[in-house]
Parts: structure tokens; C-alpha cells; sequence
């Protein structure tokens, strides 16, 4: 997993799954605030337009008596008086309750402004303008008052509330508009909203990091694990097992467990012989080769004997092949029992074995091989009087020189152990 930049990696997808969630949670809870809370100033609004539209109707009633009349002046602008009262102007009461309520205030004759507060930017009044179609539909036509939370009045998109008026005849002679832009409305969702925002950020930023901790935990616990196999595919069967893997009680420890296992079932596979339960020829190389090293960077010495049983395919064609199996288990035990604390026992092939002295004179070697082969000559085929016999061949390993020519010394020493009568110890 180190070596290899995984398109799909744990890591990466472990990431997406904590992080895309909160991205996605944090914009749904902002998109639901924001509709919430644009309802609930929609609402507030729509309540305050209703009461200033009632208010506006009640003080056109109260305060302006008499007729609408229309009177041209000598400028060639146009007033317009209900009775004697002005209500056009920049000081008159319509006005003035505009700029207190925050509003723009509209009377329609039929669907035609004949009183505004409404102007555009460069100050054009909007006098004589007529309403949109289907304001004039919604309310002209059917008599309703109608709320609008998203129209434009006088190219602002804004909220409006328009209601109509009666004649003296019941007829319906215009309305009463009541408007508010749509921009101040914007700007108290924001302030309303931003802290909802915030809130919502420190909250996903809080679990992120918490989720984005343990994700990590996790995925380097995973990573070890995979180094962990990846020494055992290399033969690397002795590699300790990271401490963290075993560390919580979970799948991961579960399965580094079972890594262990394997790792001893492996090793029991690749380093030992199935029959005799000695290290193999393998383990034997790897073990000559660490010798090797030692002797140079050490000064360690170390001696060497290749042993062979004697007539051994005779054992076998006499009295098969599962007896011969059984003497060299036995044969097996007493050398892996001879070599503890003198060093180490291996089966070379066959009827050989490989026998490693640690840390011995060649004189002091030969001794204890010799207390090992008397032990040998007491195994017997088993049920017969066929005494079973070894010969050995034993060599000093000498610094500097590789592992083959000192195998090669040993092997030597034995054909002549073997060619001199057999049962007896060559020691050069």
C-alpha cells in the first residue's frame, strides 16, 4: 500500500464518505433555514402590508373628503386634490406615511396610478403609470385583495399587497397598493441567516475534524496491516506486529490475529521440514548467510557438518518407505535435542542433515558432535536389530570466505568419513 498511489485508495474514500456527507448535510440544513426563515419574514411582511394598506385606506376615507379632481398648473404639472386636499407632493401626509413605514404607496383609478410615492432612481415619479396585467387581472377582475411575494413594482422586484376600493355605487373604482422592496427583505434574511450559517460551519467543521481523525486512525491502522502482510509475502515471518493493530478490540485486531497465525503457518511452511519438523534447506541458507555477516562484522566463530545416515536406501528397500520415514524422525529428534545451546540442526536433503555450531572451537565442536553420534547409535529400525549409524563431516568456517566453500570443506569431510568406514566423525 505504501508503494502503490491507488486510484481508488481507503484513505481517499474514507475522506469522501466523512466530508461529502457534512457538505451535503451543512447545505441542506442553510437551504431549509433559509426557506424557513424567508417564509417567516414573507409572512411578517405580508401581516404589515395587510395593516398599512387597512391604515392607508382608512386615512384616504377619513382625511380627504370630497371628490377626486385633477388641476393643471401654470409649469404644466398635474395635482391632484380629493375635496380641497392636496395629495400629491413632497411634504403631503401620503408621503410622509410612506417614509415612516418603509413603504410605497399607490392609488389606482381602474388599474392606472393617480397617487405614488413610487420614483426611479433618477426621481421620476411613476404618476400615470399603469399596474401589470395581472395584478390588474387578480384583483380589478375578481374584487379580491391579493398578496404578491415576488413581483416587480416599477421594475423592483419587490412584495406587494393591493387592495380594492368601492364607489358610492359599490362599483370598484381602483385600488390601494402597498409595496415593499424586495432588496430589504434580502438583507434580513441575511442577517438572520448568517448566524444559522455559522453555526452550522462550526458544527460541521467540529465533527468533521473528529470523523476525519478517527477515518485516519483508522485508515493508518489499515496501512500497517497491509505493510505487515507485505513482510510476510517477502518471507519476512519474524516481522513483530505493529502494537496498534492490537491495540481496540475490533475487526482489525481480529484480523491481525489471524495475520500472526498465518504468519507462523507460513513460516512453519517455507522454513520447515514437514516430516522431521527441522529447519529446511531454505531457513538453512538464510541462517549460513546471517553466519556469514556475523563472522565478518563480529569476529564470531562458527563451525559447520554436513551428516549422512548411513545405508540408508538400504533402510528404505528393506523395510520401506514408512520405516524409513520413522528413522529419520528419529534420527531428527536426537539432533534437534543434541543441538540445543550448541546452535542450530537442519535437514540438507534426504538422508543429510546440516548441523551449525555457534560460537565454537573446532576441537571443542567435534566433543559434543561426538556425544551427539553415540546418541544416533542408539536408535535401532523400529521391531528389527538394525542399528542405524552416522557419519559426519565437520569444518571450521573461516572469515571472509563465502558460505559454499565452507559447505564445500564439509561435504568433503564427509565422502571421506563415508568412503573411510562409515559411523565416524571427519574433522578438518
Amino acid at each position: 500500500m505504501s508503494d502503490k498511489g491507488f486510484k481508488n485508495s481507503l484513505k481517499r474514500q474514507m475522506l469522501k464518505m466523512t466530508l461529502i456527507p457534512l457538505t451535503l448535510m451543512t447545505v441542506a440544513i442553510v437551504a431549509v433555514s433559509v426557506s424557513i426563515v424567508r417564509k417567516s419574514i414573507t409572512d411578517q411582511i405580508r401581516k404589515e402590508l395587510i395593516n398599512d394598506a387597512d391604515l392607508v385606506a382608512f386615512i384616504f376615507d377619513q382625511y380627504y373628503v370630497g371628490d377626486f379632481r385633477l388641476v393643471e398648473t401654470e409649469n404644466g404639472e398635474v395635482e391632484i386634490y380629493k375635496g380641497e386636499q392636496r395629495l400629491n407632493g413632497e411634504n403631503t401626509l401620503m408621503a410622509k406615511f410612506s417614509k415612516m413605514l418603509n413603504i410605497e404607496v399607490s392609488i389606482f383609478y381602474e388599474d392606472t396610478r393617480i397617487l405614488t410615492t413610487l420614483s426611479d432612481a433618477e426621481g421620476n415619479s411613476a404618476m400615470g403609470t399603469k399596474v401589470a396585467t395581472v395584478v390588474k387581472n387578480d384583483v380589478l377582475d375578481t374584487g379580491q385583495p391579493v398578496f404578491y411575494d415576488n413581483v416587480i413594482v416599477y421594475n423592483t422586484k419587490s412584495f406587494a399587497y393591493y387592495k380594492p376600493f368601492t364607489g358610492a355605487d359599490g362599483s370598484i373604482m381602483g385600488m390601494i397598493g402597498v409595496c415593499r422592496s424586495g432588496e430589504d427583505v434580502k438583507h434580513h434574511i441575511i442577517r438572520y441567516i448568517l448566524p444559522v450559517i455559522g453555526i452550522c460551519i462550526v458544527v460541521a467543521v467540529f465533527f468533521g475534524i473528529i470523523m476525519v481523525r478517527f477515518n485516519k486512525k483508522l485508515a493508518e491502522r489499515i496501512f500497517k496491516m497491509d505493510r505487515y502482510m507485505n513482510k510476510l509475502s517477502n518471507g519476512e515471518f519474524d516481522s513483530e506486529m505493529p502494537r496498534e493493530l492490537l491495540q481496540e478490540d475490533d475487526e482489525i485486531k481480529s484480523l491481525a490475529n489471524d495475520g500472526k497465525k498465518m504468519a507462523r503457518a507460513l513460516k512453519n511452511l517455507v522454513e520447515f521440514d514437514a516430516l522431521t519438523e527441522l529447519n529446511n534447506r531454505r531457513s538453512a541458507d538464510k541462517r549460513l548467510e546471517e553466519i556469514r555477516v556475523k563472522m565478518v562484522e563480529m569476529g564470531m566463530k562458527y563451525c559447520v557438518c554436513i551428516a549422512d545416515i548411513d545405508f540408508f536406501k538400504k533402510v528404505n528397500d528393506t523395510y520401506g518407505h514408512e520405516m524409513g520415514d520413522e528413522v529419520l524422525r528419529k534420527v531428527a529428534g536426537k539432533l534437534k535435542k543434541g543441538m540445543v545451546g550448541k546452535g542450530f540442526a537442519a535437514r540438507w536433503g534426504g538422508e543429510e542433515f546440516l548441523l551449525i555450531f555457534d560460537n565454537r572451537e573446532l576441537d571443542i565442536a567435534k566433543r559434543e558432535l561426538s556425544i551427539i553420534m553415540d546418541d544416533i547409535r542408539t536408535i535401532y529400525v523400529p521391531d528389527t536389530d538394525r542399528q542405524i549409524t552416522m557419519s559426519f563431516g565437520l569444518t571450521a568456517m573461516i572469515p571472509g570466505e563465502s558460505t559454499d566453500e565452507a559447505l564445500s570443506r564439509a561435504d568433503a569431510n564427509l565422502y571421506e568419513a563415508k568412503e573411510g568406514g562409515r559411523n565416524q566423525i571427519v574433522c578438518k
